[in-house]
């Protein structure tokens, strides 16, 4: 998947089993306190600094599931959430660096499978060489160029995206600006605006 805003690409994530809190059942099965193994959910939200914000990795994944079907969060992100959380139980990682393969929805899930056992990526897919093509199978070129394809038009317009941020960013504090100004010229003429009332009538001279 081409990426045309780096912004719309799915925030770094992991996933740690870890004890927390206790497993009931298996405690009253073996008559002693047993910790509960709960998997998390690390993740770096865009312009997140500092350590990944850690959840409960089904309940965060069911909480933004229910907000993009509200179309309040990127559905593909969830997607991307759920096939990692799968690919844990599985025993495997999602890369940390590059597209992972697994969610590249250009083609079917089942070959997206396959072939992400041996690259990991849509950049390690884009890497193989003419002569190794037959290591994807008879559709390699076309899997190969497209994966290129997609790299190229993420790299392509990332200078434009840029741009656009930058030129937003600028408007944004202009129009803070403009608003500060109205605000205080407001607060200036309520200030200079006379009282309002009847005048005094003049007495009349006898």
């Amino acid at each position: 998947m081409a990426y045309a805003d780096p912004m719309s690409r799915v925030p770094f994530f992991m996933f740690q089993d870890r004890e927390h809190g206790e497993d009931v059942e298996a405690s009253k099965e073996k008559g002693y306190q047993v910790p509960k193994l709960v998997t998390f959910i690390l993740i770096t939200p865009h312009g997140h600094k500092g350590d990944p914000m850690e959840f409960f990795a089904e309940e965060f994944i069911e909480r933004k599931a229910s907000d993009a079907r509200k179309g309040v969060y990127d559905p593909a992100w969830v997607a991307e959430f759920k096939a990692g959380l799968a690919a844990h139980r599985d025993g495997k990682e999602l890369p940390r660096n590059g597209t992972p393969l697994v969610t590249w929805e250009r083609i079917l899930k089942t070959r997206r499978v396959q072939l992400a056992l041996r690259f990991p990526t849509v950049e390690d897919l884009a890497a193989v060489p003419d002569s190794s093509l037959g290591d994807i199978g008879l559709d390699g070129r076309v899997l190969r160029d497209m994966a290129r394809g997609d790299i190229k038009a993420k790299t392509d317009l990332s200078p434009v995206v840029k741009e656009l941020a930058d030129a937003n960013e600028t408007i944004r504090r202009q129009q803070e600006q403009i608003d500060g100004l109205l605000a205080w010229k407001a607060s200036v003429d309520a200030e200079d605006k006379p009282t309002r009332g009847r005048p005094r009538k003049e007495a009349e001279t006898a």
